[in-house]
């Protein structure tokens, strides 16, 4: 009996929602306009023909942008280059003056630096093995001077290679905008077009 009671209630509730869609169908339907739906001046177009040309312009775009994301220099990845080796950066991003003027200074830096370090820690040496007072005076003088030098120098090394990946990222930013310009000359230019799905002949 109670599982006669439980079918019943559940016809019941089916028979109500299909009352509720076949009454609301009508409303839908008239809401629905399916000339306005097919017309595509709404869209900016003024007949099909021009649907179809933003279409192939769509798809040529896209296109394109597939290519710039196979070619741009990933932002990222420019970035961690200049922090291991300083004008990586700008290597890859075809600024090869600039890079190897900031990595030569930086290499000019560092050993400059690492001269100096050299001389103070001889000098050091020298000074904790000395035994007159006149001889621990002198060589602690001289040990101080090549270790205050040594300081400078690594100094301005850390600031150009802060300034290498400020730089850096300009570059590659500047590299990314110059490519997409070289993509749509290159896509002006040639009939025979690279695209990701193939080559592609346009007349």
């Amino acid at each position: 009996m109670k599982l006669h009671i439980v079918s019943h209630k559940a016809k019941s509730l089916y028979l109500a929602l299909l009352f509720v869609i076949f009454s609301l169908a009508p409303i839908f339907a008239q809401s629905f306009d399916i000339q306005a739906f097919s017309d595509s001046t709404k869209y900016g177009w003024k007949d099909y023909q021009g649907r179809f040309e933003y279409r192939d312009q769509l798809k040529s775009r896209q296109d394109l942008l597939q290519i710039y994301e196979l070619e741009a220099l990933p932002l990222r990845s420019n970035i961690t280059k200049s922090v291991l080796i300083p004008g990586w950066g700008q290597f890859a991003g075809k600024a090869s003056t600039k890079a190897t003027l900031i990595l030569s200074t930086e290499l000019v830096l560092v050993g400059t630096s690492l001269y100096f370090w050299d001389r103070a820690m001889s000098n050091y040496r020298l000074y904790e093995q000395a035994t007159q007072i006149e001889d621990i005076q002198y060589y602690y003088k001289e040990a101080q001077s090549p270790h205050q030098y040594s300081q400078i120098m690594l100094g301005f090394a850390a600031i150009v290679w802060i300034y290498n990946i400020f730089d850096a990222i300009q570059t590659t930013q500047q590299y990314n905008a110059n490519l997409w310009e070289e993509i749509l000359e290159r896509q002006k230019s040639n009939t025979i077009q690279v695209t990701p799905n193939g080559l592609e002949v346009r007349f």
